[in-house]
């Protein structure tokens, strides 16, 4: 109980919270095996409104939709993950969809600054992204970063980025000047939890280190949704597809 009222009191406070070797590295290791399988039976098949793929050696980037992932499914069922999500979020969860962060050595495209909410579209903005690092990630390789407290701001406007994959971006950055740029380290296992509302974002994998992370969404079972500000989305969405 100590360890939960921790995390939840860290998490309200600054918009995110590291939960420490979360997953084993046994478990880690299984993920990523059966991940590997995903993508080689699947590569020709993901859409591009699916997945990013870097042009330059045609590696995959991301991948927005697991939902063919049958080990993905299992993972947000079972009790481990649904217990911690309950910490944030209260009794009642739903599942909200999982996501490929691959971000590869060398090659690795940077997440321009965003809010998830910006995608999400929740009225009550009860919704988190559980990010479990399956790489090391540090700054070198790409790491997740946060503006501090940002999740208190309110939904700020975006704008179309240039980035295949996240395709908005926070419109002025100039309001996070008030805001601590903090770059969570993590180790294989290690797990992030951050509200769908901080701003946060991440920069380019130069490195020689891959930077895997997979992550689970959830959101109140009895969340709803602003539908006139979800179809404008996916309008911009459609037009920003065709045009990359």
């Amino acid at each position: 109980m100590e360890k939960i009222n921790y995390l939840k009191k860290v998490y309200d406070s600054n918009g995110y919270v590291v939960v420490k070797n979360f997953v084993n590295l046994n478990k880690v290791k299984s993920i990523k095996h059966s991940l590997l399988d995903y993508i080689k039976k699947n590569h020709s098949l993901l859409k591009k409104k699916d997945a990013a793929i870097i042009k330059k050696n045609n590696t995959i980037n991301s991948i927005s939709n697991l939902k063919k992932w049958s080990y993905v499914r299992k993972m947000q069922n079972t009790k481990k993950i649904k217990n911690l999500a309950k910490i944030f979020l209260g009794k009642k969860i739903k599942n909200f969809g999982a996501e490929l962060f691959a971000k590869p050595a060398k090659v690795g495209l940077p997440a321009p600054i965003h809010q998830d909410n910006h995608y999400w579209h929740l009225l009550d903005n009860k919704g988190i992204t559980i990010w479990i690092a399956l790489d090391e990630s540090n700054k070198k390789n790409g790491a997740v970063f946060y503006y501090k407290k940002s999740h208190r701001a309110g939904l700020l406007k975006h704008k179309l980025s240039k980035v295949i994959g996240l395709s908005q971006e926070l419109k002025n950055k100039k309001i996070l000047k008030k805001f601590e740029k903090v770059t969570p380290n993590l180790e294989p296992g290690d797990a992030l939890v951050h509200n769908c509302m901080i701003a946060h974002g991440s920069n380019k994998n130069l490195s020689k280190f891959s930077r895997t992370g997979l992550t689970m969404r959830f959101i109140s079972l009895n969340s709803k949704f602003n539908i006139i500000k979800k179809k404008k989305y996916e309008l911009d969405l459609s037009k920003f597809l065709k045009k990359n």
